[in-house]
């Protein structure tokens, strides 16, 4: 059914932006439920039926915790708090708690809720500072009072989820460790965290109001969720069940038993280096490489076909789309706030983010050959059947019935911000006017391309091989890369050498690029150096604290930098910065302590840059009644009734200039569907 919310939805901006509170009621709930929450996400999690609140702790600002549990009344801070405009509520990841308040307190004990508006979530907080998510390793990171009760952190995953049964139990039944003494070592628990919490809200610097409003935005959209196909992710689950035995047996018949399945990645090496073909990694880059040896065998070639069709990471989503799915079909809590260090969103549960672009000809006719749900009907029609069902993934994403979806992205922005923020004047003017006449011959890329192959501007068309060079150059050698960065986009279609010649004359177009890479590197040295000062780079300027470095973008947004130092190189000749970051997960050196560099401020702006352009257009688009339902990357996605406004008006949103970016040319592409196909 059609959204019936946009009212529901709309944010109230001067609330959401957030007037400060005078009293802040921490929380925490700990929860047990025969559903799995990294699997079904929180959403779901929070409405099964086998979900329950075991207790939760609450304290109010500086006051002592207070525990409550289901049966008892309910605490008066609890009720002052949802009454009372003058209080806010916080949590650590607050989605979650709020999410438990409104699908499972709620209904079962008739919970007060508070207006989002009025959440804090210290999570949101130490992300947008740099610092780790995890409370734990955040706490160390602060090198906090309170710190994470570890043996505790142990105990709480055993008893939110169901035990064996025992001898004497009903072997169907669902059993929990509920014994006095677990219960209370999990109770103290609870209370230390809320502990930790409450010093994490003190120390973090809150969100800023606009920032604020953004993360306001990003929890109506999880919760708003988006509608998913789920006869057509069934049919395609059913083929690819029924094509995983087929590839299995095959592979086992051609290596004589070594290998018995497609993912054996250490047997399938093992084979192949027994035919004398050594592969360190078996990812679908490296096998399309490969494929390309005209002396391959017949027999190898098969079994690195059948690993790379069988091994299509798209159609593992399928399971992650069935089991995060509601009851009515919508996918909810897929976007992360700040999930990167530059501020962008991140994707979790599904991550529509990574779904691969389709390449095979006509959406429609895959979708209906998968619609059947036969693997045999599936495999005559395409060589690949599950390369086809990954091309297909996007598409599941629909529109509810009697509404359209409407996306819109926008076009080439960190080309042009890149360009925009080293003053690479040249290539601005060609987006200018590329902007104005839609003339292949302005192209941007193919303008580069012209450049790098000296030819005079026009005399390739957007049809032409060369602008794929242009464009694989823009992302390759923009922030300092080399042939390396140029082997992520073109594995194997140019010569070593005749990447290193593109890389050459690329520099050589782009010398104010070039300019800002050692600029920017020796702007963020001189800041730590010493600290204070704030030292300007083109439109962006740092400033560093000691325990902080700052990188202030034009928006007036900060990308901030913990624990930032100068270290010397090996060989003693050069000095450079280094920071903790997020990177895999852990809180350590960034780049494992080789330093930041020119190429990586720059990427760190732009990205930065990108990101505060898409957050304005989706605040805007929202306000006008688009209800957001997804975003990816730098496009914004809606779910709108039928003969809901233009395309033209959606684009004018999303390109309008904000006061700090005047002079920066933007554009944008719009489309309208019953399915995502973007």
């Amino acid at each position: 059914m059609m959204l019936d919310t946009v009212e529901h939805y709309k944010i109230d901006h001067a609330a959401a932006a957030g007037s400060a509170v005078q009293h802040v009621l921490h929380r925490d709930y700990e929860t047990r439920s025969r559903a799995v929450l990294k699997i079904v996400g929180t959403h779901r999690y929070a409405c099964d039926p086998s979900t329950e609140v075991v207790f939760g702790a609450f304290a109010v600002d500086d006051g002592p915790v207070r525990v409550w549990r289901p049966g008892e009344p309910l605490l008066p801070e609890v009720i002052e708090a949802a009454r009372n405009t003058n209080w806010g509520v916080a949590a650590h990841n607050d989605p979650f708690e709020s999410a438990i308040e409104q699908y499972n307190l709620a209904p079962r004990f008739n919970w007060p809720l508070v207006p989002i508006e009025r959440h804090r979530c210290t999570m949101a907080m130490a992300l947008a500072a740099g610092l780790p998510a995890q409370l734990g390793m955040l706490a160390d990171a602060l090198n906090l009072a309170n710190r994470k009760d570890r043996g505790g952190e142990r105990l709480m995953h055993q008893m939110s989820k169901p035990r064996r049964a025992r001898k004497a139990e009903d072997p169907n039944g669902v059993h929990y460790f509920d014994d006095p003494e677990r219960l209370e070592r999990w109770q103290s628990y609870m209370c230390q965290d809320v502990e930790v919490e409450r010093e994490v809200y003190q120390e973090c610097p809150p969100l800023p109001p606009t920032e604020q409003l953004l993360w306001h935005l990003n929890c109506i959209i999880n919760e708003r969720g988006f509608l998913f196909d789920r006869a057509l992710a069934k049919a395609a689950k059913q083929i690819a069940a029924a094509a995983g035995p087929e590839i299995d047996a095959t592979l086992a018949a051609i290596t004589g038993g070594a290998v018995t399945g497609v993912n054996q990645i250490a047997r399938i090496q093992t084979w192949l280096c027994e035919q004398g073909w050594v592969l360190k990694s078996l990812d679908r880059k490296a096998i399309e490489k490969q494929l390309l040896d005209p002396e391959l065998p017949a027999s190898v070639q098969r079994v690195l076909e059948l690993r790379a069709g069988g091994a299509q990471a798209a159609v593992k989503k399928l399971g992650a789309l069935l089991a995060r799915a509601g009851d009515d079909d919508r996918i909810r809590d897929e976007f992360r706030y700040h999930g990167a260090g530059t501020g962008r969103f991140s994707g979790q549960g599904v991550q529509v983010q990574n779904l691969k672009r389709p390449t095979v000809e006509s959406l429609d006719d895959a979708i209906t050959a998968i619609s059947t749900g036969s693997y045999e009907h599936l495999r005559k029609l395409y060589p690949k059947p599950l390369a086809v069902i990954g091309d297909c993934m996007r598409s599941m994403v629909i529109a509810a019935s009697g509404c359209k979806l409407m996306g819109g992205d926008f076009s080439s922005i960190e080309s042009r911000i890149l360009a925009w923020g080293a003053g690479e004047t040249w290539k601005l003017d060609s987006y200018r006017r590329f902007d104005a006449t839609h003339d292949a011959r302005d192209e941007p890329y193919l303008a580069t391309a012209c450049r790098i192959y000296r030819v005079p501007e026009g005399s390739y068309t957007k049809e032409s091989s060369e602008r794929g060079v242009g464009k694989t150059c823009d992302l390759a050698f923009g922030y300092m890369g080399g042939l390396n960065a140029w082997r992520n986009f073109e594995p194997d279609r140019f010569t070593d050498a005749e990447v290193e010649q593109f890389k050459t004359e690329w520099r050589a177009t782009h010398p104010a690029i070039v300019k800002f890479w050692y600029a920017v590197d020796r702007a963020a040295w001189e800041a730590v150096r010493e600290r204070g000062r704030v030292v300007r780079c083109g439109p962006v300027a740092f400033k560093s604290n000691g325990a902080f470095l700052q990188l202030k973008l034009p928006s007036g947004r900060k990308i901030s930098y913990p624990q930032p130092r100068i270290r010397t190189s090996k060989d003693g000749r050069s000095e450079f910065v280094v920071f903790a970051d997020n990177a895999a997960g852990q809180f350590q050196d960034c780049r494992h302590g080789a330093g930041a560099y020119g190429g990586l401020w720059t990427e760190n702006i732009v990205s930065g840059i990108a990101r505060d352009l898409l957050a304005e257009a989706m605040i805007r688009i929202e306000a006008a009644g688009y209800p957001i339902v997804l975003h990816v990357h730098d496009e914004v996605v809606c779910e709108v009734p039928e003969n809901f406004d233009s395309e033209q008006e959606f684009i004018r949103l999303m390109t309008r200039k904000p006061a700090w970016a005047l002079d920066l040319p933007i554009a944008a592409e719009a489309w309208s569907g019953s399915r995502y196909r973007k």
